[in-house]
């Protein structure tokens, strides 16, 4: 770091003596995110049982995944080579978002039988209240996520 720091006064201080003017940008520059080795394949969608398959004559030596951003109870259930060993295959999911919406319409639904002041009030909003549950009850728990699957490929020996 020394050598650097000197090197580059003694640079600075030639350049200004030849009458040039020198510009310093105190502003680090990006820099770009890592590329995957290049004998990594990747596949793009739902992390449903998505798989990236080395090519032909090449065989898995490891993988994983890449989800961007940050889901509710997001949960990688699977991250395995393929059984043939010419693969990587991830599963995700995430809380239904959907399920939390109509668990949301619930909870309003509930407040309104609270607070009927009627017989016929209270009837209808139970019966609102007992069609929502319906709904919640038949709606998956769970939703893919997207994201990325790796997979780092090796010659077949």
């Amino acid at each position: 770091m020394r050598a650097t720091a000197l090197t580059l006064a003694t640079a600075t201080l030639g350049l200004l003596a030849c009458g040039a003017a020198v510009t310093a940008s105190a502003a680090p520059q990006p820099q770009p995110l890592p590329q995957p080795w290049p004998g990594t394949v990747s596949e793009h969608g739902k992390l449903d049982n998505l798989t990236a398959w080395c090519p032909e004559g090449y065989r898995a030596t490891g993988g994983g995944y890449h989800v961007p951003g940050y889901e509710m109870e997001q949960s990688v259930t699977t991250s395995r080579p393929t059984r043939d060993g010419t693969g990587w295959v991830v599963s995700a999911s995430s809380v239904n978002p959907d399920l939390l919406k109509q668990l949301d319409s619930l909870q309003e639904k509930q407040d309104a039988l609270d607070n009927a002041t009627t017989e016929e009030g209270r009837e209808a909003a139970r019966k609102d209240l007992e069609d929502a549950q319906k709904i919640a009850y038949d709606m998956p728990q769970r939703a893919p996520v997207k994201g990325t699957a790796y997979v780092v490929c090796t010659d077949s020996l």
